[in-house]
């Protein structure tokens, strides 16, 4: 940005707020682009989804739960699990089961609860986060670096419910309408594609003045998150 170039940046974007107040400040002054390659905020199924959430598919959503977990294996000396190179389940895999929460929440939420199990180099090896915002709505998120689960999202309504398998790049989710109990699949988009959907979203930013799904204060309170654990 220095340079006067956009900046489409790998997740997570920063390791704390500090350095994204840093950036937000220098694209803010210069009037650049700065969004993180956070993948499922592309795909062009979550648009779809959001259409229908829109037009009242399921109705007012009450509750999104959201997990993912990936077991690595135990080396000290990991990536993984490193605080200065953003380890810990909430920066590596967290950001996506966060981004699935805040994507289907119509605003940002004001009240934020978390435990966790810290891993020996300090990282959270394993976190619990619940998160409410003004709108009634809220979010509850699983994740976890020493046990696999399967990546699964799930956005409840007064109606019905969306599953999604896969989620970070997911093509395909699944609406189940409660009175019925009659089930719809929405499929658009490929996984395979995901990395040019990201690229063809970060060239229309600076064209139409457009900025990714979230505001810069929604990423902020998301390194509060990480900061609260």
């Amino acid at each position: 940005m220095v340079s006067g170039k956009h900046v489409f940046c790998e997740k997570s974007i920063t390791v704390n707020s500090r350095q994204l107040e840093e950036c937000v400040a220098i694209a803010q002054e210069k009037g650049l682009v700065i969004c993180d390659g956070m993948t499922l905020l592309h795909m062009p199924l979550y648009k779809e989804l959001k259409k229908k959430i829109a037009e009242g598919t399921i109705g007012d959503v009450k509750m999104v739960q959201v997990n993912l977990g990936s077991c690595k294996e135990y080396d000290v000396k990991n990536r993984f699990f490193s605080k200065e190179l953003a380890g810990g389940a909430l920066l590596d895999i967290g950001v996506y089961a966060t981004s699935f929460a805040r994507y289907f929440m119509k605003s940002k939420p004001d009240v934020v609860l978390t435990t966790a199990n810290y891993f020996e180099t300090g990282v959270d090896e394993t976190s619990e986060i619940l998160l409410k915002n003004p709108d009634g709505e809220m979010a509850v998120m699983a994740l976890t670096m020493r046990a696999k689960q399967p990546k699964r999202g799930v956005v409840a309504g007064e109606k019905g419910f969306i599953e999604i398998y896969d989620y970070p790049r997911a093509a395909k989710a699944t609406i189940t309408y409660t009175e019925s109990g009659k089930t719809e699949v929405i499929e658009a988009g490929e996984s395979a594609k995901a990395p040019q959907y990201e690229v063809a979203d970060m060239q229309d930013y600076p064209a139409c003045r457009k900025t990714p799904c979230f505001s810069y204060g929604d990423i902020r309170h998301f390194h509060r998150i990480y900061a609260s654990n």
